[in-house]
C-alpha cells in the first residue's frame, strides 16, 4: 500500500470501527514489526515499550481473577487474537475459545495461532450480544477486555454471560465507562459512527444486577492507564523507520491517537475492571 493510501486510510479510520481497527492492525505491525495486542497500556515502568504496558494491563486484570489453570475459558471481544494466546501462555487454561465480531481480526488471529502452533484455542466470529456458537453452561470463565464499550446492548451481553457460564464461573469485564456530562452534537455523530456506547458505573451495576451476575470487586484503574500512555515518546523514538514522510505520519498519527486517548480519561471517562460470578 502507497503512503498516500495509508493516509487515506487512518483518516478513514476515524469514523469507522472496522477501519479503525484494520488501520491499528497495520500502524503497529509497522511500528512493532509484530501484531500487538490492540488495548490500552498499564503503567509499570518508565521504559517499558507498548507492547509491554499492554501485557502490563493483561497481567493486572489476570490478577483479580482465580486461576485458570485447567479452566475452560472464553474470551469475548478478542481482537487480533494476540492477547489469547498470551494468556494461554502464560495462564495455562484447558482450552480457550476467543470471539470476535470483526472477520479480519478473526482472520489475523487464526494465522498467528497457526504460525504460534497453538492447538489449544479456537478463534471464531461471534456476537458477545448473542454468543450463538456458544453453548449453555460451558465455560468456566469469560474475560473481555476493553470490546464492552462498542456494544449497544450490554444488558444482553450481561445475560449471555450468565447463560454461558457454569454455575459459580467468573468473569471479568475491562470497560472505558464514561462520566455523566451534556454531548455536543458532533461527539453524538462520532460516538455512533464508531460504534461507542460508554455506560456510567451505577448503571453497569444495575444491569449486572438484573443479569443476576454478582460483583467481586471493581478498580477504577484510570490513573494506571493514563501513566501508561505517557511513554508514548519513548515508544516514538524506538519506531524502526521504513522511510522519513512515513515515519513522519505514521509519528503525528499515533500522537494525536495517544493525546485523545488521555484527553478522554482526565476529563470525560474512566478505565473500570469489573470482577464477579455467576451464583451456584
Amino acid at each position: 500500500m502507497s503512503i498516500f493510501s495509508r493516509i487515506i486510510s487512518h483518516i478513514k479510520a476515524g469514523f469507522s470501527t472496522d477501519q479503525y481497527y484494520k488501520s491499528m492492525n497495520r500502524a503497529l505491525m509497522r511500528l512493532n514489526d509484530e501484531y500487538t495486542m490492540l488495548h490500552y497500556p498499564y503503567y509499570r515502568k518508565d521504559n517499558d515499550s507498548f507492547y509491554d504496558g499492554q501485557r502490563n494491563l493483561t497481567d493486572f486484570c489476570m490478577s483479580q481473577l482465580s486461576s485458570i489453570k485447567g479452566k475452560q475459558v472464553l474470551e469475548i471481544g478478542c481482537g487480533n487474537g494476540v492477547q489469547a494466546n498470551y494468556i494461554l501462555e502464560k495462564y495455562s487454561p484447558a482450552f480457550m475459545t476467543a470471539i470476535d465480531l470483526n472477520a479480519l481480526n478473526i482472520e489475523i488471529a487464526r494465522k498467528e495461532a497457526e504460525r504460534l502452533d497453538s492447538n489449544d484455542i479456537k478463534f471464531q466470529v461471534d456476537d458477545a450480544q448473542k454468543l450463538s456458537t456458544i453453548k449453555n453452561r460451558s465455560m468456566d470463565c469469560i474475560i473481555n477486555i476493553e470490546s464492552a464499550f462498542h456494544y449497544p446492548d450490554k444488558a444482553s451481553f450481561f445475560r449471555e454471560i450468565n447463560r454461558v457460564l457454569k454455575p459459580g464461573g467468573s468473569f471479568l469485564i475491562a470497560d472505558i465507562l464514561t462520566k455523566p456530562r451534556k454531548k455536543s452534537e458532533f461527539r453524538k455523530f462520532w460516538k455512533r459512527k464508531m460504534h461507542f456506547n460508554h455506560w456510567a458505573r451505577h448503571t453497569y451495576e444495575d444491569e449486572l444486577y438484573k443479569a443476576d451476575l454478582h460483583i467481586k470487586s471493581l478498580s477504577d484503574i484510570t490513573t494506571k492507564v493514563n501513566q501508561g500512555f505517557q511513554n508514548y515518546r519513548h515508544w516514538l523514538k524506538t519506531m524502526k523507520k521504513k522511510n522519513f514522510i512515513d515515519g513522519l505520519f505514521l509519528k503525528m498519527y499515533y500522537s494525536i491517537h495517544v493525546e485523545l486517548n488521555m484527553y478522554l480519561l482526565r476529563s470525560r471517562r474512566q478505565y473500570c475492571v469489573i470482577v464477579g460470578r455467576k451464583p451456584f
